[in-house]
């Protein structure tokens, strides 16, 4: 058997929490309380360490699922999850104006502290922003040689979160096999 460490990332509201519960039928265990935070007031309760579900895998492997808190003031939290990570989903709200940008961002994160993990970019709330422009998004998913796989993707749809973790769990696997090939 083989665990998985699997850190998702993203802003307050793109879906995290939404995401997990959905691949872990509910099974979750949670840190959230009420949400103060001005710029999320539409959202009443918000993530403030992390969530956690594990997966047990028809393979017999077994996922662990780690959401993150989505609010700047907790990013040094980020880092930490990040460490032995096995794959990486950063998520993104469609109906955010400034995605694009909150995208580079969380490349940044991605660049300084996990480098190496494969990752996919699941966008979220694209019905409610139709006009989202996956392509951009796309052509800047990545650094240097590395492309990340762009997804749009229904959060509280556990069909599509576990596609998602189908297309993460394939660049895990490229993954070890180019570095098995050296």
């Amino acid at each position: 058997m083989r665990e998985h460490k699997i850190v998702v990332l993203g802003t307050m509201g793109s879906g995290k929490s939404t995401l997990v519960r959905a691949i872990a039928e509910g099974a979750v265990i949670d840190t959230d309380v009420p949400n103060s935070d001005r710029q999320g007031a539409d959202k009443a309760s918000t993530t403030v360490a992390m969530d956690y579900a594990d997966i047990d895998l028809p393979n017999g492997d077994r996922l662990r699922l780690y959401g993150t808190p989505g609010q700047q003031r907790f990013d040094f939290l980020w880092p930490i999850l990040l460490q032995g990570a096995s794959g990486v989903v950063l998520l993104l709200d469609a109906t955010r104006h400034a995605a694009v940008d909150e995208l580079q961002d969380y490349l940044e994160v991605l660049r300084l502290h996990a480098a190496q993990v494969p990752a996919v970019i699941g966008i979220s709330r694209l019905d409610l922003a139709p006009a989202f422009d996956l392509e951009s998004c796309a052509a800047i998913a990545g650094w240097e040689d590395r492309l990340l796989p762009v997804l749009p993707l229904d959060a509280r749809d556990r069909e599509q979160g576990l596609l998602l973790m189908d297309v993460l769990m394939s660049e895990m696997e490229t993954r070890d096999l180019v570095m098995s090939d050296g």
